[in-house]
């Protein structure tokens, strides 16, 4: 096992000083997970140049996004997107937000740290959708390996499967919590499911359905920080002087020879100059909202959208954009008894000062966890499913091994909270939805904020399965077994038990787990070598590229597909 502590020497740039005017073999957009492992693949090759741009600052030099527990104040940061969507007509007019990484590490810089990948029936999905058999989960399991590094400690007093053949010993550090380091609402939080049927699975080995305990998270285990693409994968690079790595400077348009791409424009956000950039292979990695976007922004989408914004067309592509699917979910909160650590303690100096001191001496105490580990997927029964009342065609057909909800909770206030309260949330997630929503650009100026329409429980049976599933969340949490930890509920409140009600809660409190993905999907808009249909050297790698949404937490996801379409690019480019 190797342990990344971190290199300072990592090699990056702000501003126009690191290009010159040669052309690079490839440009990466985005510094997020897909990119960084994009870049260190690619530049394994002395000989091949490439540079990568991201628009958001450098990560690692804040304690806010190193250390585990600041994860909650991360969103709605300098280190997020913070994108909100059109209102919602399935929720009244609510219009949720949908933060989005922005800095080197993407989305695996602000997260919750979860590592799970999901129900193996998708990843075979993908190889359908995608014509690519090496997507098949018996295939693609490989780059899973090759991503991660696998830590269980020896002092763990909690019952979890692992399965430790299917992970390997470099770059993304994967751990379970020691016994101090669980929080003692955990106990009741798994003890609430499995006393009403829970059975704890490895949802790392390819199982769908099940309890997770004890995490594991993408956390270094020797120093308890974040484990994330950027010390994982970018530190690697601070040797190479044929990668350059650049924040805080904005792609805004790929530069096309006709249908050909050949680089790209980009500001440089401490003057707002802009500056051009070649490139023999441009890879866009900037998610699944910013992919999109920036292909609109080049004449690269559905040929009436364009039109209509003024925009002239390179290449007619009708996808671009749709097949926006994420992981949507619904809130609950209950003020813990005092024993439970949450942001309220946080907010103490005194008690934060303490946690602080034991954090940076021993790497352990209330700093060391997100706060909040274990969670649970479920599959409803097609008797259940059937009992919803509504047309459930689509959740019925599902693999077998795909649950449609997900419970988890983390002790931090996930909506508004009385100020003195010591507020746990839990929420309920829809993983499977139907129906997909789209992006779509508000204007032709590339400062604009995008029309994200991101479609919450959008068609009958979503709506459905997230009503039971808030219903279902609702009455575990008021069950005989959390009353040790819970003083009182918080929200919607006790005396919220009728449908209608229960309904006008979920709208008020659906939000997005910030698991987007699909917007520039394999099989629609690209080929099976990641390539844009229609147009030569122009790929996309990310979120956007995933055709079917994971069952879980996706950053595993996205490192194991950039991983394998790094085998490609190699292939094809050197």
């Amino acid at each position: 096992m190797r342990l990344h502590l971190g290199l300072l020497g990592l090699l990056s740039y702000t501003g126009a000083e690191a290009i010159n005017s040669e052309v690079y073999d490839a440009v990466i957009v985005g510094g997020g997970p897909a990119g960084l492992v994009l870049a260190s693949r690619l530049s394994e090759n002395p000989n091949f140049k490439v540079l990568l741009i991201e628009s958001g600052p450098d990560t690692y030099t804040s304690e806010i996004v190193t250390t585990p527990r600041y994860a909650g104040q991360l969103q709605g940061s300098q280190f997020s997107w913070n994108f909100t969507s059109t209102p919602q007509a399935t929720l009244d007019g609510a219009s949720p937000p949908l933060h989005q990484g922005h800095g080197f590490g993407g989305g695996t810089a602000i997260n919750i740290m979860a590592y799970c990948r999901g129900a193996s029936s998708v990843f075979d999905e993908w190889a359908e959708l995608s014509g690519i058999d090496g997507l098949r989960w018996k295939n693609l399991v490989n780059s899973f390996e090759k991503s991660t590094n696998l830590f269980v400690p020896s002092d763990r007093n909690y019952k979890q499967v692992i399965d430790k053949t299917k992970f390997g010993d470099d770059h993304v550090d994967v751990s379970y919590e020691s016994t101090q380091q669980r929080l003692l609402v955990d106990d009741s939080f798994v003890n609430t499911w499995v006393s009403n049927g829970a059975q704890d699975a490895d949802l790392t080995s390819g199982k769908g359905i099940g309890m997770m305990v004890g995490g594991p998270h993408a956390i270094n285990p020797v120093n308890a920080t974040r484990s994330y693409a950027l010390p994982a994968y970018g530190f690697g690079l601070a040797g190479r002087p044929n990668v350059q790595l650049m924040h805080d400077s904005r792609v805004i348009k790929i530069n096309f020879e006709g249908t050909q791409a050949v680089g790209v424009d980009y500001v440089d956000l401490s003057n707002n100059k802009t500056h051009t950039v070649g490139s023999r292979e441009t890879i866009i990695s900037a998610g699944a909202i910013n992919s999109p976007r920036l292909l609109l922004l080049s004449g690269v989408g559905p040929k009436a959208h364009l039109e209509d914004l003024g925009i002239p067309i390179v290449v007619d592509s009708p996808e671009v954009g749709l097949n926006f699917i994420d992981h949507h979910y619904v809130i609950t909160m209950f003020n813990a008894t005092p024993n439970i650590i949450t942001t309220k303690q946080l907010g103490d100096p005194a008690l934060l000062a303490s946690f602080l001191a034991e954090y940076k001496e021993n790497a352990t105490g209330p700093l060391s966890t997100p706060g909040g580990s274990s969670f649970f997927t479920e599959r409803l029964s097609d008797e259940i499913l059937d009992s919803l009342g509504v047309d459930v065609t689509f959740p019925k057909s599902l693999p077998k091994d795909r649950p449609h909800l997900l419970f988890q909770y983390t002790s931090a206030a996930m909506l508004a909270a009385p100020e003195n309260s010591n507020t746990v949330s839990a929420f309920s997630a829809l993983v499977q939805p139907e129906a997909p929503g789209t992006v779509r650009l508000n204007s032709l100026d590339w400062r604009d904020e995008p029309l994200l329409d991101t479609n919450y429980f959008g068609s009958e049976s979503d709506m459905a399965i997230a009503l039971y599933g808030y219903k279902r969340l609702l009455a575990m949490m008021r069950s005989d077994t959390m009353r040790p930890v819970v003083v009182n509920e918080i929200y919607p409140g006790s005396n919220v038990t009728n449908n209608g009600d229960i309904k006008g809660a979920l709208n008020n409190a659906s939000h997005s787990f910030h698991h987007p993905v699909g917007t520039c999907s394999l099989g629609k808009v690209l080929d099976s070598s990641f390539r844009v249909k229609g147009a030569q050297n122009l790929r996309v790698i990310d979120s956007s590229a995933i055709p079917r949404l994971p069952t879980c937490h996706i950053q595993a996801s996205v490192y194991a597909l950039a991983e394998f379409a790094a085998t490609i690019l190699k292939e094809e480019l050197y």
